[in-house]
């Protein structure tokens, strides 16, 4: 099971800067690496999520990734491109080949993972699971690109030219992903309020 933290902050004062981190993993140092671990799981995981909407599924596939990233890790040159985006493109990678692989099942046992913790404000996590539901099926209306892009802006943070990066076409093209996928959702939204 993947251990959620409070990643994707930027790195404390005292911990060392991100390039000094990815030298040191690429030369083997298992705790550099587990501290760039520690700054993407949750955003890898999220990305991850919204794309199959199954939190045991999303943590094995984010599990995958890190995996795959640790063992490529000899291969990443940094050229411009930041980690984070060689690890969300590993993540998209990962999720297609999941959906390549894909067989339906049904569980035997009630599901009881997904229940709300009883000690939290119920209608506040009912409401939060609900909408976030809901946006994960409406993005599945729109085209592949568009939900990579807007995942991975509005989701994930990640700005116009690191999605660029991570799905290999140009800037303009990510803006253009970007409006017709807002139009898109906004029709969705607006003929569901009909």
């Amino acid at each position: 099971m993947v251990a959620l933290k409070d990643g994707g902050a930027a790195f404390a004062s005292n911990q060392p800067l991100e390039p000094e981190l990815i030298q040191r993993a690429v030369s083997g140092d298992p705790d550099a690496f587990a501290a760039l671990y520690d700054t993407y799981i949750e955003r890898v995981y999220r990305f991850i999520f919204f794309r199959v909407g199954d939190e045991p599924t999303a943590e094995d596939l984010t599990s995958q990734v890190f995996l795959k990233a640790w063992d490529n890790l000899s291969s990443y040159q940094v050229r411009g491109l930041p980690f984070s985006a060689w690890l969300f493109r590993i993540a998209r990678n990962s999720v297609i080949d999941y959906y390549r692989t894909f067989k339906e099942t049904t569980p035997l046992e009630p599901d009881i993972l997904n229940e709300p913790d009883l000690a939290a404000d119920v209608d506040e996590a009912v409401g939060q699971q609900l909408q976030a539901e809901e946006i994960r099926l409406a993005l599945q209306h729109l085209t592949e690109d568009q939900r990579h892009v807007l995942t991975l802006r509005f989701i994930e943070g990640l700005t116009t030219e690191e999605v660029a990066q991570v799905l290999g076409k140009r800037a303009g093209a990510i803006r253009a992903l970007q409006m017709r996928g807002l139009q898109a959702l906004a029709e969705i939204f607006g003929s569901s309020d009909e």
